[in-house]
């Protein structure tokens, strides 16, 4: 079945690709299920190894001051000598300077944001984030996982307000739609109740997609929330003119509990 997984592969011969997981905190017993396993990223690397890539490079912003931490209870820090590629903290030292301003015509309420030059810098982007509900954005998915890529994520909700994260969510779409070519979610184990500090919880699914809103809506059916209920996907929906949401079979439904917010 892994084969299914990979249909709509972009073509990365002769192409820099960035990976980008997710990975923001160091893993702890009860931090299990916040990070993309790195079992599924060997996957991923392998794949465009065999698809003639030669340079790869897996980064993300994470909170700079646990990277190492991050890295090493993950398991991701044995990668680059493995498999030589590059592992970067795009906030890290220096990194944390490399960051450009990109803009979108088509927004709610971001016009623009800073991007990392990494990130930037390379032909197209595989997204692999972790299948979680969120107690802001309800479902973090496809589409959240890129704003690993800004800095200064804080600008996505200020002074916590919901309703500017989901406005800014599908604007974030726009801002990274034209290079990111693949996303395939880690959803082996998920996180309920919350994004950290979770409950995990097996789903046991892989999901892939070129579309970052088709890889959430599906996302959400399988942690059994109604995507018609996220807001972020309602307005994206309204911006593509989906007609009819894509439902999938009952069978790969795992209901996980939602956060206070969204009871």
């Amino acid at each position: 079945m892994l084969d299914d997984i990979w249909e709509g592969f972009p073509q990365v011969r002769g192409k820099k690709v960035f990976v980008k997981p997710n990975l923001v905190v160091p893993v702890t017993v009860w931090e299990e299920a916040s990070c993309t396993k790195v079992e599924v990223i060997q996957l991923v690397i392998e794949k465009l190894k065999e698809e003639g890539c030669l340079n790869i490079v897996i980064g993300d912003c994470g909170f700079k001051d646990q990277w190492e931490l991050t890295i090493s209870s993950t398991g991701y820090d044995v990668l680059p000598k493995k498999y030589g590629i590059k592992l970067i903290g795009l906030m890290l030292g220096e990194n944390f300077h490399k960051f450009t301003l990109k803009r979108s015509d088509k927004y709610l309420s971001l016009f623009g944001a800073k991007f990392s030059d990494y990130v930037l810098e390379c032909d197209l982007v595989i997204n692999v984030p972790k299948l979680k509900v969120h107690k802001m954005a309800l479902v973090t998915g496809a589409i959240k996982n890129m704003m690993g890529t800004m800095i200064q994520k804080g600008n996505m909700h200020p002074k916590g307000n919901v309703e500017i994260l989901h406005k800014r969510l599908h604007d974030l779409y726009y801002l990274t739609k034209d290079i990111v070519k693949f996303n395939l979610m880690d959803g082996i184990v998920g996180s309920e109740y919350a994004e950290h500090c979770g409950i995990p919880k097996k789903a046991n699914v892989l999901i892939s997609s070129n579309d970052m809103w088709e890889m959430d809506l599906i996302a959400s059916q399988v942690m059994g929330i109604d995507p018609k209920s996220v807001p972020y996907l309602k307005y994206i929906s309204s911006t593509i003119n989906i007609i009819k949401w894509p439902i999938i079979d009952k069978e790969f439904i795992t209901p996980f509990e939602l956060p206070l917010r969204w009871r």
